[in-house]
């Protein structure tokens, strides 16, 4: 009995090691295609053309937003089942972030205590 061999794309700026040891645990049953830049998602989507996309982002990757609509939109590959693997960001990443904005931002009146 012939099995055809079934492709995945993963796509993750940020690899969840759990989420790719469950990928390629069974390499008889998928082709899987790692992709480790969102951004050149869509390329190699493309070329491929798999049974499966997974994409793995932050709650607010702008980035794996835009590969979406894109996979969307395209007649070639909007059939494509797409599964989306949506994470919280870290918070010591999110006070980071917020602390270099507040470095970089310019100069504010202070805030003043009401109570």
């Amino acid at each position: 009995m012939s099995r055809s061999v079934r492709s995945v794309v993963v796509v993750s700026a940020h690899p969840q090691r759990a989420l790719l040891d469950a990928m390629l645990v069974d390499t008889n049953d998928y082709d899987v295609v790692y992709v480790e830049s969102v951004r050149k998602g869509y390329s190699c989507i493309s070329q491929v053309t798999p049974d499966l996309v997974i994409v793995s982002q932050e709650i607010d990757d702008v980035a794996a937003c835009r590969l979406l609509s894109m996979l969307k939109i395209d007649g070639a590959l909007s059939g494509i089942p797409v599964l989306t693997c949506t994470m919280r960001r870290e918070e010591s990443e999110f006070q980071h972030h917020i602390a270099e904005w507040d470095r970089d931002s310019p100069s504010r009146a202070p805030s003043i205590p009401m109570n």
